[in-house]
Formats: C-alpha cells, sequence, structure tokens
C-alpha cells in the first residue's frame, strides 16, 4: 500500500472519530439551547445555536485534522505550513462567529451577506494554496481534492 493512501486511511479514521465527536458535542448544544428556549430565555437560546453550534463543531473538526496532518511529517517547513492552515481555520471560524454575532444583535445588517460571501472565498483560496504549498513540500501529502475523491471510492 502507498504511503499516500495510508495517510488517506489515517485521516479518514481520524474525520469519523471527529465526526461522531461533533455530532455527541452538537446535540448536547441543541439540547441546551432547547432548555433555554423552553425556560423563556428564547435570546440566549439563540446564542447557543447561532454562535455556539457551528464554532465549536468546526474547531473539533480542525483539530483532529491538524493533528493527523502533524503525525506524517517530521519537516519543519511542512508542520508550519499545517499549522497555518490551522490559523487560517480558526479564524475564519472566528470572524464568521462575529458575523454571527453582528446579524444576531443587529437587525437589518443588510453588507453581513457580502461580507460572508467574501469571507468563504478568501478562505477557499487560501486553503487551496497552503494546500498546494503542503503538496510541495511533502509528496505523498493528502490533498483535499484527493481526500474528497477517497471518500467516495475514487482514490488515485
Amino acid at each position: 500500500m502507498s504511503e499516500t493512501k495510508q495517510r488517506f486511511n489515517h485521516m479518514y479514521a481520524s474525520a469519523k472519530r471527529s465526526t461522531r465527536l461533533a455530532i455527541q458535542v452538537g446535540l448536547l448544544i441543541v439540547f441546551s439551547g432547547a432548555l433555554f428556549y423552553w425556560n423563556d430565555y428564547q435570546r440566549l437560546a439563540e446564542m447557543t445555536w447561532f454562535i455556539g453550534l457551528f464554532p465549536v463543531t468546526a474547531c473539533i473538526k480542525l483539530v483532529f485534522r491538524t493533528n493527523a496532518l502533524l503525525t506524517f511529517n517530521e519537516s519543519v517547513r511542512y508542520r508550519r505550513l499545517v499549522w497555518y492552515e490551522c490559523a487560517l481555520g480558526f479564524g475564519m471560524i472566528v470572524l464568521f462567529t462575529l458575523l454571527s454575532m453582528m446579524i444576531l444583535f443587529r437587525e437589518g445588517y443588510a453588507s453581513g451577506l457580502l461580507l460572508a460571501c467574501s469571507l468563504v472565498l478568501f478562505g477557499i483560496v487560501a486553503s487551496e494554496s497552503l494546500d498546494r504549498k503542503l503538496k510541495q513540500v511533502d509528496a505523498s501529502h493528502v490533498t483535499h481534492r484527493l481526500y474528497s475523491r477517497g471518500k467516495v471510492g475514487h482514490f488515485d
């Protein structure tokens, strides 16, 4: 079995574990918000659902991915690029959370959609750039595209 295939299998197993944990934590957050809502704390329930749910579950997925990638290569440059990708992910999560808070607390925030779209576009471009650099540093790196193709059974 090739090095890339072994890495893919390791990342896939890690992603399954992180998804299981994210679902469990997500259900805990949803039920906590439901308790707030049933006890007439509607604003607190909205904050729990819209501001707490996505960042926590996304951070779980990001940490598991980062830890899996850090086990593959001891090169300083590779590890630095992996940490850059992690920092970019955390930054995107924080910005998304701040944007959600602004939309939740300032009704009629029309430019929020434009800001969110530009944020997503920036994240996609930056992530692809880092992924390309990681592939240059380590030939066996499992790129996002290779991982998504491998999940549906088309591993090259």
